[in-house]
This record gives structure tokens, sequence and C-alpha cells, in this order.
């Protein structure tokens, strides 16, 4: 099996669910995988900054970091790929988009460079949840007022609505922008260009790697398109049917108990 790259998504697949890892392992399976010549790619609709945070301690050359859901790419710490939204697209969705009818219950969150921000008024639990995978997270009265390089815009949505609001904001954007279902109720608006599959699209054209050298890991629908491409596709244990379904595999063990890590491990000793 020539293995050349591995995707992983990070909350509720190589993160535990308080977003914690096993940094020893994770730590062993990096050099392992460098002595191979395979980078590793932490893929995640979280903020770069967050992103940053969490993993400082465990940094290699042989990792790249995909965030925002593809509209960020980070090699040893520098910036490779910008997907950021143009001003005009966020400022058209604040004044235009955000008024209509299905979205008008919901809450929106603008990720940028800098920091996150929503509007003033929101219920605290949106604002407890949304902590835990934004930094810098400010309360703002006008969206439009806030000057930041805005990488993705991240919707609420009711409890059992996101793919609906998927849907509906991908008929509504007709290919200008594209709505993805990032979990935990949240749908995230990114460009039309933008997503977990491109980045790694992205990455594996810089690396020369083909589909069937490269290996994914996810439990969300977002990372579905991924599976769907990898020629070595794990679906996690914890995942929902359907996303098992659009695997080749699935993990053994759930991400509470290092599925990816451990499985990544169990490859090695055939590659």
């Amino acid at each position: 099996m020539a293995i050349k790259l591995i995707a992983t998504d990070l909350n509720g697949t190589l993160l535990h669910d308080d977003q914690t890892f096993n940094q020893s392992l994770f730590k062993q399976t990096l050099q392992d995988l460098k002595a191979r010549g395979i980078n590793l790619v932490l893929s995640s609709g979280n903020q770069f900054a967050h992103l940053e945070t969490l993993f400082h301690e465990v940094m290699a050359d042989n990792l790249a970091i995909v965030a925002e859901n593809g509209a960020s790419i980070y090699l040893q710490g520098q910036q490779v790929f910008d997907g950021s939204l143009s001003p005009e697209q966020v400022q058209h969705f604040v004044t235009v988009d955000r008024r209509q009818d299905f979205l008008k219950s919901t809450y929106v969150i603008l990720v940028g460079q800098r920091g996150s921000y929503t509007e003033a008024g929101a219920p605290q639990v949106l604002i407890d949840a949304a902590e835990k995978f934004y930094d810098n997270l400010q309360q703002v009265t006008d969206l439009s007022a806030v000057d930041d390089r805005i990488k993705k815009i991240s919707i609420s949505a009711a409890p059992g609505q996101a793919a609906k609001l998927v849907a509906d904001l991908n008929e509504y954007f007709a290919g200008h922008l594209q709505a993805h279902d990032s979990g935990y109720g949240v749908v995230d608006v990114v460009a039309a260009n933008v997503g977990k599959l491109p980045a790694v699209q992205w990455l594996a054209e810089r690396w020369h790697v083909a589909a069937d050298e490269i290996m994914a890991f996810g439990d969300g629908a977002n990372d579905v398109p991924l599976l769907q491409f990898a020629k070595h596709s794990w679906a996690m244990l914890n995942a929902p049917d359907e996303v098992q379904r659009s695997a080749m595999r699935v993990t053994s063990v759930d991400n509470q108990h290092d599925g990816v890590l451990t499985t990544i491990q169990a490859a090695l000793m055939v590659i």
C-alpha cells in the first residue's frame, strides 16, 4: 500500500470530545510518517489561530494545517493558500443575503484572520459554544463594519436542520458561494473554490500525490467528499451511518480512544 499523504478531520475524529489528543502517540506517529516520506494534513472548520494553539507543541515539517473548512492552508507556520471571501461578498451577505427569510432566525459569526465576530445580543449559549472553536470572539453592533479578512461565515442551524440549511443556501447562492455542514449545528459559507477536498487536492498537487496515495479520516458530512475521493478512506466508529457508508472502512475504535492514530500505526506496519 503506497501512502504519501494522510488527511484527518479533527473534532470527532483525531480529537477527543474535550478537544485534547494523545500528544505522545501523535508525536511518535509524525516521526514514523516522516521516516517514510508521508505528510500529515490536519483538516478542520476551526479557525487557524485556535488550531495553532492546540497543536503548537507538536508542529513538524511534515505537518500541514487546513483551517476554516479549507479557506486557509499553512505549512511550517506560513500561509500558502488564502481562500478568503472578498470584501464585496462579505458586505453583500451581511446587508442582503442575511435578510432572506430562511436566515432570519439564525445567528451569524464572521470568522476572520484576526478574530471572529457575531452580532451583539446573540444568546449566551451560542457565545459559550463558539468560544470553544473560535479565538478572540467579539460581539459587534454592525457586522458590515467589521474590518478583517473574512475566511468563512458560520451560521447556526436549528436542531436537525443543518442539511436543509445547506441545501437552501447552495440553491440561493447558485455556485457563487458554497455552504458546508460543519457539524455541531453549524453551517459554514465559504468561497466557491474552498472546501476540505479542494484543500487536500491542492496539497496533493503541490506534493505530486495521486488519489490512490491518500488516506483520509472523518466523521461528518463535510468530510464525505474527501472520504469518497481518497483511495484509502476511514470513517470513524463514532460517525453517523451515512458517513460510514461513504468511506471504504470504519475504524475499530472511536475518537475518544485514538482511533485515527491507532489506525495509522496499524497501517504503517504494512506500508
